[in-house]
């Protein structure tokens, strides 16, 4: 982080760690509304994108999001050393990369690209293809790696032996964390269990095999919890910490999935990952993002170890009242959100302050991080953009202590 960026790295340590410990803080932590973009800290100005992101009008909310805006957790300024493989959302379900051969990426457009890679097993070769668009920052699938029953057999037939970094590697983030002490904001991220089934074959197929081949769900749920255990098990011996982001459980949420669902799918599994975190490490916090209606899923978290989620989305994307849950959970739970993206894009700047207000005090100024349910992933408007600002700014100042 550049020293003329205006950014303060252990104020904003300071602030989203007193949150957690319901101390005053000089301000409640304002997350980017630039989220996957552009985030607290940085220098905009150093970086050369080749896309809408180098265009002033962008550059200057940017500025703006890195001077004011808080660090969201698990941030590691010092870098933590990998021990999940490369594959986004375990599209390979942690097969080591000496079975992944990636493919030169095809030009299917003059805007898009297509990527592939292979995995060989010994059962036969699997096949992952994704593509991009210039300009968009995010990319779509175009085949998963399980269509079929015997695609399951062929992805579990590959030897996944963990080969853990060695331990010194670690020394350096262990240090940083000794030194930041109860305002380390240092950390690991989980990909969801149910994550992981969407990320290796289709949502469709997976809500279809829950009630027609629940045997083989089984045997990929088995597979990620000891694979991902064994890797977690591992961090935790290298003091990796205090925060675990887990990532995308909202594909359990409802209406796509109910309580026995989630009772079967999740609980037994991203739970017993959390409970293994909370029992080695006394100071650790988890946090879960999860989007849509998670109202009802609110006491399981709770019961599960979980510290605080993300985005909260109000109705109608989703069924949170930020009032009744900052009331009710006073203490037990800290809330990032509650402000739409949507809103974002199509509300005027008079009314974004509003909506920061009302999440900000709503049940008073408490176990709340100021926070967008997404960012923009392709050239934002100009409304988008003056929005952003106006939501700093009254961040700033309803959120005063």
């Amino acid at each position: 982080m550049p020293a003329d960026s205006g950014f303060d790295y252990e104020a904003s340590c300071r602030r989203v760690c007193g949150v957690y410990r319901r101390e005053p803080v000089d301000h409640i932590p304002i997350i980017s509304p630039l989220l996957g973009t552009v985030g607290a800290g940085g220098d905009i100005d150093s970086a050369h994108f080749g896309d809408w992101r180098d265009e002033e009008r962008f550059r200057r909310v940017a500025r703006l999001v890195q001077r004011h805006c808080d660090l969201k957790p698990p941030y590691n300024r010092v870098a933590c050393p990998r021990v999940f493989e490369p594959q986004g959302y375990q599209r390979f379900l942690e097969a080591p990369q000496e079975y992944v051969e990636t493919l030169p990426p095809e030009k299917v457009s003059d805007i898009r690209t297509r990527h592939t890679s292979v995995l060989h097993t010994p059962k036969g070769d699997l096949r992952w293809t994704y593509e991009v668009d210039k300009g968009i920052l995010t990319h779509w699938d175009m085949e998963k790696t399980v269509k079929c029953l015997e695609d399951v057999d062929k992805l579990l037939s590959v030897p996944c032996r963990f080969k853990p970094p060695a331990s010194s590697e670690f020394d350096a983030f262990r240090q940083h964390r000794a030194a930041m002490g109860r305002n380390a904001v240092g950390g690991a991220g989980i990909n969801s269990m149910v994550a992981m089934l969407v990320g290796v074959m289709d949502y469709e197929l997976v809500l279809e095999w829950m009630a027609t081949e629940p045997e083989a769900i089984q045997r990929l749920a088995d597979a990620w919890l000891e694979r991902v255990g064994e890797r977690v098990d591992f961090l935790l011996k290298q003091g990796v910490g205090p925060f675990w982001h887990f990532n995308g459980v909202e594909r359990a949420a409802p209406p796509m999935m109910g309580p026995r669902q989630w009772e079967r799918w999740v609980v037994p599994y991203d739970g017993e990952i959390m409970r293994r975190i909370k029992a080695a490490d006394p100071e650790a916090r988890i946090h879960v993002h999860c989007h849509g209606k998670a109202r009802t899923l609110i006491d399981s978290f709770v019961a599960m170890g979980v510290d605080s989620i993300d985005p909260v989305e109000p109705p109608p994307q989703g069924d949170v009242d930020i009032a009744e849950v900052k009331r009710r959970y006073d203490g037990k739970m800290v809330f990032f959100g509650n402000i739409e993206f949507l809103d974002m894009e199509t509300r005027q700047p008079d009314e974004i302050e509003e909506l920061v207000r009302a999440a900000i005090e709503s049940s008073g100024k408490r176990n709340i991080a100021l926070m967008p349910s997404a960012g923009p992933h392709e050239r934002p408007s100009d409304l988008m953009l003056a929005n952003a600002e106006r939501y700093i700014e009254a961040g700033l100042k309803y959120g005063a202590g």
